[in-house]
């Protein structure tokens, strides 16, 4: 069954490059934050790998406000808003 997902993205002018997002996104294996390949290496979302709603880890980690945003709307995600914050829309763990 696929997971329905909104695509969000880093908003660069608000990113401290702090890398948490990309830390916590690898820890739990999605690695869906990546560092582009442009001159300034900056932080990308890859929609393909996010599961956003799903997973909120990143906008749970990052410290700067208005950093990542829904890509749609630009409403920004940190901190996160209380609805995104819910049981039913986490993603469960998997076994070890």
């Amino acid at each position: 069954m696929a997971v329905a997902t909104l695509p969000i993205r880093i908003d660069h002018a608000a990113c401290t490059e702090c890398r948490m997002c990309y830390v916590v996104c690898r820890e739990i294996d999605l690695n869906a934050v990546t560092i582009a390949p442009d001159p300034l290496h900056r932080f990308e979302i890859d929609t393909g790998r996010c599961l956003y709603p799903g997973c909120t880890v990143c906008l749970m980690y990052c410290p700067a406000p208005g950093s990542i945003v829904e890509a749609a709307s630009g409403r920004s995600l940190v901190p996160p808003p209380p609805e995104v914050w819910t049981a039913e829309r986490r993603v469960a763990r998997r076994a070890s």
